[in-house]
């Protein structure tokens, strides 16, 4: 599932944000420089 969350005005210095997801309630990581989750495969 494809859910959209806009990333707010964090220090810097955190390379990755937790965002709770509406979808499955659970937190995510998210690299804030690639909007890609932690762990998630390149390609």
């Amino acid at each position: 599932m494809n859910v959209q969350h806009r990333l707010g005005e964090e220090p810097a210095d955190h390379t990755h944000v937790s965002v709770s997801c509406p979808a499955c309630t659970r937190l995510h990581l998210i690299d804030r420089a690639t909007g890609k989750l932690l762990g998630e495969r390149r390609g």
